[in-house]
């Protein structure tokens, strides 16, 4: 019954435009995080980021139409941006040793979920022909299989971009934080502009390129998938200011 509920749901959302799904995901996110930050502090944030890592690594393999772009895009963008918002927040409020440490968190939680999804289709399926009442296992197994067969060139790039932008994006953060009398703003949006261009670029390059069996040439990557993606980010980012400003009222009492 609460199974048709959903599936009905998921039916009826199909049919609302594209942008009205992206703005309540995004709403939703940054709910999120204010809450996580006020109930959970920043344990709360780490949980939040291991989670939206690893997810966004599931959305990316679905592929949709976007009326501003001639191409299709990957999904995942805003999950992924959100983690930049996060350790924004902490650098902010916590200081940049708990940023650091949320990145190591990240990572950890990537390569663990990776692992342990490896083992999960290690295990040899349920024969069907001796329990065909179990027949349905079959198709989950092929599911789960589809969508976490590791894949070298992803885990590598998205693993090496994560790291260098983020560390990056605390750097630049904490930097301008310490040196110029800026807005709260002004070091949100420039440590997340270039942070952004720099995992952008190094994703494309060793994902698309470098390491893929089929490499895609540098200035296509650069155009289509870099340049288009990376202009989506940015604006994105630029809507998370007010929710970096709210953070400092949903801080945890007594952090």
């Amino acid at each position: 019954m609460l199974e048709s509920f959903f599936l009905n749901l998921i039916l009826y959302l199909n049919h609302f435009p594209v942008i009205s799904i992206w703005i309540i995901q995004i709403i939703f996110c940054y709910i999120c995080i204010l809450l996580a930050l006020k109930y959970y502090g920043k344990s709360g944030i780490y949980v939040y980021v291991a989670m939206a890592i690893f997810l966004s690594n599931i959305q990316v393999l679905k592929v949709i139409e976007f009326p501003f772009f001639p191409e299709p895009m990957a999904l995942g963008t805003i999950l992924f941006i959100s983690i930049f918002l996060c350790t924004d927040i902490l650098s902010e409020y916590y200081g940049k040793e708990s940023a650091t440490k949320c990145i190591y968190i990240g990572i950890s939680a990537y390569l663990f979920s990776t692992i342990i999804m490896f083992f999960t289709i290690s295990f040899s399926p349920v024969n069907i022909e001796s329990y065909p009442e179990w027949s349905w296992s079959l198709d989950m197994h092929n599911s789960i299989q589809t969508l976490f067969l590791p894949q070298f060139p992803i885990i590598v790039g998205s693993i090496s971009a994560f790291f260098i932008s983020q560390k990056l994006d605390v750097f630049i953060f904490d930097f301008i934080k310490k040196k110029f009398t800026t807005a709260l703003w002004f070091r949100n949006n420039i440590s997340t502009c270039i942070s952004q261009f720099i995992d952008n670029l190094v994703f494309s390059i060793l994902a698309f390129n470098l390491l893929s069996s089929n490499p895609v040439p540098i200035m296509d990557l650069l155009i289509s998938y870099g340049l288009g993606i990376y202009l989506l980010r940015i604006l994105l980012s630029l809507m998370d200011t007010p929710v970096i400003y709210l953070a400092k009222y949903f801080i945890k009492k007594g952090e």
